[in-house]
């Protein structure tokens, strides 16, 4: 949790705030974009340019509201952006196909098999995943990020878990 005390640092442009701020949120930012994307390139673009919409907005943060729904907002609008522009043009450079095929934290067969699993689900759902699973979010406040009822994405949670053991031959 941002505190106050970092959010005057991040005010006065100071780079450890900056820093603590990055160590804090950059797995719930990278998943809120890539859920969007579905581009490694594309979301480490997209993530400077959310830390740098950060530092230009850090003014209009209201004080006593969630920081890091407010910082997920951000990245949200800036991903669908970034996705419309594209107009679901399929890109694949080497750098993109190197990060599907290994990954710094499991081997390639995990990293195919967790973008396998993920292809089976639609945006909604993989955005659900992504943040409560990678980035351990509450569902009220994936609710709020993503402006939808909290039974609404409990629910698409559920439904998200009952595919991916589908798929799993779980089920």
């Amino acid at each position: 949790m941002i505190d106050q005390d970092v959010i005057k640092a991040l005010r006065n442009k100071r780079e450890s705030a900056f820093e603590y701020v990055y160590q804090q949120t950059k797995r719930g930012v990278y998943s809120m974009i890539f859920s969007i994307v579905r581009s490694h390139p594309a979301t480490e673009d997209i993530m400077q340019d959310v830390y740098m919409k950060m530092m230009e907005s850090i003014g209009q943060y209201q004080e006593k509201t969630n920081f890091n729904n407010w910082l997920l907002t951000i990245a949200k609008h800036m991903a669908i952006d970034y996705y419309r522009r594209e107009k679901r043009v399929f890109h694949m450079d080497q750098e993109d196909y190197d990060n599907r095929q290994t990954s710094i934290e499991t081997g390639p067969d995990e990293a195919a098999r967790f973008e396998a699993m993920l292809d089976v689900l639609d945006s909604e759902e993989r955005t659900v995943v992504l943040l409560k699973i990678v980035d351990n979010m509450k569902f009220k406040d994936i609710a709020r990020v993503l402006d939808k009822p909290l039974g609404t994405v409990i629910w698409l949670y559920h439904q998200a878990l009952k595919v991916l053991r589908k798929y799993e031959g779980i089920e």
